[in-house]
């Protein structure tokens, strides 16, 4: 290897590299304390979405009228991957999910240039369709709940719109404050269909009136002499006596007729079609969402300490409590790896106190740890970092190796003082002699975490930053090791009566003695080691092969997801109290904490029949149960006739729910879907190992559809959208305008009066148009015929589709194969229909593809870096070679926990490259330098394992302090630890097992890949 030199003037300014190091130790605290806390890294979602609704439309005609026509609008738009819908009554929710590298920001102006353009072929009182980035950041941050024994949902309301929100919204670092639930007031004008005949009216008449009597239109600008002023005509309604007063028509006799006259005017509140409690009482939810550049933590402290103040100034009986908030799931994650850090870091010292052979030597290595966290505290600054679970792990991690390359150098520094050489020239030449394999093994390091950094998606933007955290930190301590080291040595060490002492010291020497007469053992049976070699890998196909996979690691998040459905057309009180029964037994159990009940809604989705529970539970450390345990109870205990219940809990990896498989049935007709979808159900349901089946059928809704005489309607010069637009009118109602009162605007809506429609019947002598002053009735336009309409609508890229949940007991992706099997042997698939795996499950496989293609490429690029620094291709192969016999202890660390492979898991393996290869570069490095220095030596046998005796001491301390760093996070104890818990098995495993197989395997390959080694053996076995 190329020969690199730490400059001499270094040693000869040691005051000057001190202050250097306390100024970049002052930087990293200030930079600490400015440092952003998240819980996860700041990540850009590669999905769009397009939300509008349309009022209590049937899902088939929203499809037709709305989705349609935005689909066809942006589906030919570049970058768009998968275009995805999902269609209830009255809503639509459309998912464009993006290609990776696609630019989010040019792709959602495009969208909404193509909804713009199509927007008149929309009908007109549809929901202006609300186009929006999936942004973490945009999701809120807290949730508080506003409840009250004494007052109604409408004053609650108030009191979050009026009261709260401006508190909350003034506070620094929020962005908003919404207040979610309760009543919305509304003016009702409720036309009696009896005074409207009396009257000679039909309603469009009322509606007419109302909007040509409820205007603001600017005029223009008038100029006076020096001044403008802006006309505007201004005739908008301030309340409910002046609606009662607008004038419909006049009489022939000249007698006004005023809208009291046919209706009544009421001041009230919008149907309830969803309701939120919150632990069993009728809540108010105030949701916070804090500003993009904002600290969580600075936020959500901000608003509980402004609490209660507004507590205090809220009326007798209310009160305003914090629900949920991401502050507290930050600060215990981070308190969890802090912990793990910090009892990393306590691990190490006394590692290094016990094994260095005294304390001054000890506290020389020790001194990089702090150096080297604070001064990537302050890159992390520098480069936009945020302090978040993956770079606090990180660093977590990185304690064990922060010490490696100081060790190395320490060592050779030791080596050279105890053959009593002046400090000073034992430091520089004891640096000297390791920082080419010291830069080596660093390059090799960092660049095995290029291809982490390299990944695409979401997994990119998660483990990029856990990357580059790591690999700063490693390249700081390379520095602080040929920096500080040595001048820290010449300042504590005393080079006179150096020598290394103690019980600890003096095994080491032993274990150095029989490590070199092993190793004379192993070089005269090289075939053995070959064998064995070959056996290691035969192992590692077998564990990989026998090992379960999984994406991310489950985790107890302590949170359960219960969906609730009941039959189509089940009316909102019902679904309450089923509901409520449901979540009152949850409420008695002492591990729970908080229970939201969501009746008549569940995600996009808002049915009368349907409602979800969100259950957390109290932290892991004050309950006996899992997540999981707690969930499968409850699936035994929440039933009931006629219900279907489906319990989800223990999210994976980052938080969300899961365990599940999800396939999607794709095909031209429902109903063929629906069978199909049984049939899966009926099969999976006779399996023991599983826990529930999501089907995706809906039941049918019961419809009454009018049948429009187009003919007869023609006659009467009338046309369809006069006639539907009065039915609709009447029968649900129509928002003709906004009164506006306090700067707030009310809806005012016509509707038939709540007498007017009592029974199917009725809907026959309803009034609908009006021709030649005759108001022509329901039952001369058409018939109404019973049928049974869809109750949910799902698309795929512009496809039907129906989604299988399957939940199980055990690893998904292990099921998934039976599941294959299932299908192909006993459902048959009609023609023109297929099935895929989607969501989570297709996000694996396509997440485990790219995680295994990028190991690959990091052991290639390492192999690349280490034939460029030793100009020659042969050593870089020996220790290559060190790489499989890494990962088969990871393997073993992997199988011996129990533990299933994952991405993680995966990390860990990407870190062992770098470390196992560091050893071989120390190793190889070495043995050829020794044997240089010893030409005149008859024996380059003997060199050669005296050489690798020599390197034996910082390879195992090296290896005994990230081993023993790691420890803490191994056991995985707190919230989240299951997630990293693989990574430190792996790695453990990896170095416990591939550190001692490289002592041996790479000096037998490097001693027998040339002519002149292979002579040296055998004259020294004669």
């Amino acid at each position: 290897m190329k020969k690199f030199t730490v400059a001499g003037s270094i040693l000869k300014r040691p005051i000057s590299v001190i202050m250097i190091t306390l100024v970049v130790i002052g930087f990293g605290m200030f930079a600490l304390s400015n440092l952003k806390v998240t819980l996860y890294p700041s990540f850009n979602i590669p999905i769009l979405a397009v939300s509008t609704g349309y009022n209590n439309v049937a899902p088939e005609d929203m499809q037709k009228l709305i989705v349609e026509p935005i689909e066809g609008a942006i589906s030919s738009i570049e970058g768009i991957e998968e275009l995805e819908s999902n269609i209830s009554k009255g809503s639509a929710f459309i998912i464009l999910r993006l290609k990776s590298g696609v630019n989010i920001r040019n792709t959602e102006l495009k969208v909404r240039e193509e909804i713009s353009r199509i927007r008149n072929e929309l009908p007109e009182e549809a929901a202006e369709p609300v186009i929006f980035q999936f942004d973490p950041e945009n999701f809120p941050i807290m949730r508080l709940s506003l409840e009250s024994d004494n007052s109604g949902l409408d004053e609650l309301r108030q009191l979050g719109v009026e009261f709260i929100e401006p508190r909350i919204e003034r506070l620094e670092g929020v962005a908003s404050a919404d207040t979610r639930g309760g009543l919305e007031r509304k003016i009702f004008v409720n036309v009696a269909p009896m005074s409207l005949a009396q009257h000679r009216l039909v309603p469009s008449d009322i509606e007419t009136a109302l909007r040509s009597n409820n205007v603001q239109v600017p005029i223009g600008d008038i100029r006076t002499g020096t001044n403008s002023y802006s006309v505007r005509a201004q005739s908008m309604y301030a309340g409910v006596e002046e609606i009662k007063q607008t004038i419909i028509k006049m009489t022939e006799q000249g007698i006004p007729i005023r809208i009291k006259d046919v209706a009544t005017v009421e001041d009230g509140f919008a149907e309830i079609t969803t309701l939120v409690e919150i632990n069993g009482k009728n809540s108010v939810s105030v949701e916070v969402q804090k500003k993009s550049d904002a600290n969580t933590l600075d936020v959500v402290n901000a608003v509980k300490d402004q609490l209660s103040t507004i507590n205090a100034n809220l009326p007798p009986g209310v009160s305003l409590q914090v629900l949920t908030d991401d502050g507290e799931n930050i600060e215990n994650s981070i308190s969890n790896l802090t912990q793990s850090a910090l009892a990393a870091l306590v691990v190490v010292i006394i590692i290094l106190l016990i094994f260095m052979g005294g304390w001054r030597i000890s506290l020389v290595v020790a001194a990089t740890i702090p150096v080297s966290v604070t001064a990537s505290f302050a890159a992390m600054y520098a480069a936009g970092l945020t302090l978040n679970i993956l770079t606090i792990t990180a660093l977590a991690l990185a304690i064990g190796l922060l010490v490696d390359n100081a060790i190395v150098v320490s060592e050779s520094i030791a080596r050279k003082l105890e053959e009593k050489i002046d400090k000073r020239q034992a430091a520089l030449e004891g640096t000297n002699e390791v920082v080419g394999a010291l830069l080596g093994a660093t390059l090799t390091t960092l660049g095995v975490f290029v291809p982490i950094i390299g990944l695409t998606g979401i997994q990119a933007q998660f483990f990029a930053e856990f990357a580059l955290t790591i690999s700063i930190a490693i390249a700081i301590s390379f520095l602080a090791s040929i920096v500080l080291v040595p001048v820290l040595a010449v300042l504590l060490l005393d080079g006179e009566h150096f020598q290394t002492s103690g019980g600890a010291s003096r095994t080491l020497q032993q274990v150095e003695h029989g490590y070199a007469r092993s190793l004379r053992w192993v070089m005269f049976r090289k075939w053995m080691v070959l064998l064995f070699v070959g056996a290691i890998l035969g192992g590692s196909y077998l564990l990989y092969n026998n090992l379960q996979f999984e994406f991310f690691p489950q985790s107890d998040t302590g949170r359960v997801s219960i969906s609730v459905d009941l039959p189509s057309g089940t009316k909102l009180v019902r679904t309450a109290r089923v509901m409520r029964d449901f979540s009152s037994r949850i409420q008695d159990k002492d591990v729970v904490e908080s229970v939201v009940t969501q009746i008549g809604q569940r995600g996009f989705t808002t049915r009368t029949n349907t409602g979800q529970i969100t259950v957390t539970l109290v932290n892991a450390e004050e309950r006996d149960i899992s997540t999981n345990r707690f969930s499968a109870d409850l699936r035994q205990e929440l039933q009931a006739p006629g219900v279907e219940v489906n319990i989800r809990g223990a999210g994976g990896g980052f938080g969300g729910f899961g365990g599940g498989i999800q396939l999607s049935l794709v095909g031209p007709d429902m109903e063929v879907l629906k069978a199909i979808s049984n049939k899966i159900e009926l099969v999976m349901l006779a399996d023991s190992n599983v826990i529930s089946v999501d089907n995706g059928r809906t039941d049918p809704t019961p419809e009454l559809q009018f049948h429009v005489d187009r003919q007869r309607i023609s006659r009467m010069g009338s046309s369809l959208n006069e006639v539907a637009t009065s039915l609709k009118t009447q029968v649900q109602g129509t928002r003709v305008g906004y009164l506006r009162q306090q700067g707030r605007e009310v809806s005012i809506e016509v509707q038939a009066s709540k007498t007017a429609l009592t029974n199917r019947e009725q809907l026959f002598d309803l009034e609908l148009i009006q021709v030649d002053s005759q108001r022509v009735p329901v039952a001369a336009l058409g018939h109404f015929e019973s049928v049974e309409g869809v109750d949910q609508i799902s698309r795929r890229d512009r496809e039907t589709i129906l989604d299988v949940n399957i939940e199980v007991d055990g690893n998904p992706n292990e099921f998934r194969e039976k599941l294959m099997n299932v299908i192909r042997e006993q459902v048959v698939l009609p023609e023109g229909y297929r099935y895929e795996f989607t969501g989570s499950t297709q996000d694996s496989d396509e997440g485990s593809s790219e995680v295994l293609w990028s190991l690959l490429f990091a052991i290639l690029l390492t192999y690349m870096i280490m034939a460029s620094l030793f100009e020659n291709f042969l050593d870089p192969f020996v220790i290559w070679f060190s790489i499989p016999l890494a990962f088969f202890g990871a393997l073993v660390g992997l199988w011996a926990f129990n533990t299933s492979l994952s991405a993680t898991a995966f990390i860990g393996m990407f870190m062992l490259i770098g470390i196992i290869v560091n050893n071989g570069i120390v190793l190889v490095d070495y043995m050829h330098l020794y044997t240089k220095y010893h030409e005149h030596s008859d024996s380059l046998f003997n060199n050669a394992i005296e050489a690798c005796k020599r390197r034996l001491r910082p390879i195992l301390l090296t290896a005994l302090t990230t081993i023993c760093s790691m420890v803490p996070l191994a056991i995985g104890i707190g919230t989240g630890s299951e997630i990293w818990a693989p990574l430190a098995r792996a790695v453990i495993g990896g170095l416990f097992f591939g550190s001692i197989l490289t002592l041996y395997v790479v000096p037998v390959f490097i001693m027998g890949i040339s002519k002149e080694r292979r002579e040296a053996i055998k004259k020294h076995a004669k």
